[in-house]
């Protein structure tokens, strides 16, 4: 059974063909990378699967049911979870309440009893705070329990924002550009998190330009130019291919 499949979708912005007629599939517990040159479609792409954007043609399936009309927060509650490019968190926040935001769809959030504080509502607000020190500490941020969002460094943050993603327990993970803006150091505590992640049984997928990172750690890559696939299989496969080194390079493809 496939997790993700994605029939001959397509997205047309004004006449312009972001995605083209783009077949492939995500099976369950692997780290599946998508990479390109810049404007291939990868983040469209992403907008397509979170629901942020409509397909002009074709269909996705998560779990084996349609995502056709559904919003991300419908999505979401199927089991998708996913971070961005730019930076999402609250710095108005401590770290912490960063995580437990991510919790919101496990939580009773019936008006009244949250309105009066019963008894119900403080239990399950403080089993969030443990489960999302449980996931800072599963991300290697056991040293900002007690910090506020905006005094911690930029790598941490980025693992703050999985952690946030992770609170929802997601079967599917979409990362987009994990590793960006990151030093070596902190583009390696990124991989260690993502095996990991993969590892507890959530399926990653990932769009990033670290050639290292996803030589490293994929288990499968598509490899997207001007919207279309131009390539896909193991890293050693697309590492090897003619069609990918010319995308790459700006030489004719092949």
């Amino acid at each position: 059974m496939t997790l993700l499949r994605v029939e001959n979708l397509s997205k047309e912005f004004g006449g312009i063909h972001a995605v083209s007629e783009l077949s492939f599939v995500i099976n369950p517990g692997t780290i599946h990378s998508i990479i390109g040159p810049n404007g291939a479609g990868k983040t469209t792409l992403f907008n397509l699967i979170t629901g942020v954007y409509t397909p002009s043609l074709g269909a996705i399936l998560f779990d084996d049911k349609s995502t056709a009309g559904k919003a991300p927060y419908e999505l979401a509650k199927r089991g998708m979870s996913r971070t961005f490019q730019n930076l999402q968190i609250f710095f108005n926040m401590t770290a912490i309440e960063n995580v437990m935001v991510g919790r919101h769809l496990h939580l009773d959030r019936r008006f009244l009893p949250s309105l009066l504080r019963l008894p119900g509502i403080a239990k399950s607000d403080a089993l969030a705070r443990e489960k999302s020190a449980e996931l800072m500490r599963f991300v290697g941020l056991e040293a900002y329990l007690d910090a506020d969002a905006d005094a911690m460094p930029y790598g941490a943050l980025k693992r703050l924002e999985i952690a946030r993603a992770l609170a929802a327990e997601p079967k599917l993970l979409l990362l987009d550009e994990p590793a960006a803006g990151l030093n070596a150091t902190e583009s390696r505590e990124i991989d260690e998190v993502i095996v990991k992640v993969a590892q507890s049984g959530v399926t990653v997928v990932l769009v990033e330009h670290d050639m290292k990172m996803v030589m490293g750690i994929s288990d499968h890559i598509l490899v997207l130019d001007y919207g279309k696939k131009l390539a896909e299989g193991t890293p050693a496969e697309v590492r090897n291919n003619p069609a990918v080194v010319a995308a790459y390079l700006g030489g004719a493809h092949a």
